[in-house]
């Protein structure tokens, strides 16, 4: 039974002094102080403090103050307070759904780590329905997972008509990744070495950025969040118009 009580509005000691009054009907604090281990200090004050709450009747007999429940009364009054804070949740309720619709959806985010792990991670792109987005260096790619890894990986990629979107710097792969385009079905922008190196793979899919650091260690994480993914995507297509 306790766990109901503390359920409701009483705490460890509020509720022994309820299910004592409840027992035992009309007692002072004295009488409940010989029957629980509890100072009478305490007693008084929680006892009062159940009075002022409308769970238990105060009376006096030559000046002491005696304490009973009132099973009915206690009923109701319950039955009122939930009636109460009901009707209080009805109004604040939609306030809240209000303040909170603007609010940006908290990331989703999946740490990666060691070489099977992130070659994983980089397959899930194959199961994706139409296309992703990818800033990448195919040296490393290949250098980490290897060449038959990536050779199976666009194979299986342009056989499951999944296109990639891709923006690389130029490097040692990257001219004949380009002329390969059509058939390995992928859109590739090739910037200038002095642009800088784009280390690794950032991809963007299905609402999720997928970043791996491959350069000697093996690592990475998946972000999923909606407006993540769309600032990623506005930033790659503000450098493929720069081509």
């Amino acid at each position: 039974m306790k766990e109901y009580f503390l359920k409701l509005w009483f705490n460890t000691k509020e509720y022994k002094v309820f299910l004592y009054l409840t027992e035992y009907w009309v007692s002072s604090c004295s009488e409940i102080w010989k029957h629980l281990e509890i100072p009478k200090s305490t007693i008084n004050f929680i006892a009062d403090h159940l009075w002022k709450r409308w769970f238990i009747k105060k009376s006096f007999r030559w000046k002491t103050g005696y304490y009973e429940v009132d099973i009915e009364a206690f009923k109701k009054l319950i039955n009122s307070e939930i009636l109460e804070k009901q009707n209080i949740l009805r109004e604040i309720i939609p306030i809240l759904e209000e303040k909170n619709k603007n609010i940006i959806s908290r990331p989703k985010i999946t740490f990666i780590d060691w070489l099977d792990n992130c070659k994983k991670a980089y397959l899930e792109l194959l199961k994706i329905k139409w296309s992703f987005y990818e800033f990448w260096s195919h040296e490393d790619l290949e250098d980490a997972f290897g060449k038959d890894f990536m050779d199976n990986f666009i194979r299986n990629r342009a056989k499951n008509n999944i296109f990639c979107n891709a923006i690389s710097t130029k490097w040692k792969y990257e001219e004949i990744l380009k002329m390969n385009s059509k058939t390995e079905y992928r859109n590739l922008s090739i910037f200038p070495k002095n642009s800088g190196k784009i280390y690794s793979s950032i991809t963007m899919y299905e609402n999720k950025v997928l970043i791996l650091n491959l350069n000697k260690i093996f690592s990475g994480v998946i972000i999923e969040n909606r407006e993540f993914y769309e600032t990623m995507k506005t930033i790659f297509n503000i450098c493929k118009s720069k081509e």
